[in-house]
């Protein structure tokens, strides 16, 4: 079986673009990556170039992503099988969509 890394490649030929897909396939876990208490209050809105923005609905959680972020990042990487694909998370404070 392929991976989905190998799969993409061939598809796409600029590495930013090609992150960034399967960026988004990993955000669409959320809730498994990061649990469900912290996706109930959280989700992935954008990534960046290695930078994944989160919306949180209060700054208390807000401040536990901070907290978890590098168990976070290992977790998303470890998703996407790829070592440094997500390099920093950067939190704002808003309603989410759910």
């Amino acid at each position: 079986m392929k991976r989905i890394h190998d799969l993409l490649s061939g598809v796409f030929e600029d590495q930013d673009v090609l992150k960034a897909v399967r960026a988004q396939i990993v955000m669409k876990n959320w809730s498994q990556i990061v649990g469900d208490m912290v996706a109930t209050h959280s989700e992935p809105d954008r990534y960046d170039r290695g930078t994944l923005w989160i919306a949180a609905t209060g700054t208390a959680w807000a401040q536990e992503i901070r907290m978890q972020e590098e168990l976070i990042l290992n977790r998303l990487n470890e998703a996407a099988d790829e070592p440094n694909l997500f390099e920093k998370i950067r939190v704002g404070v808003r309603k989410t969509r759910r």
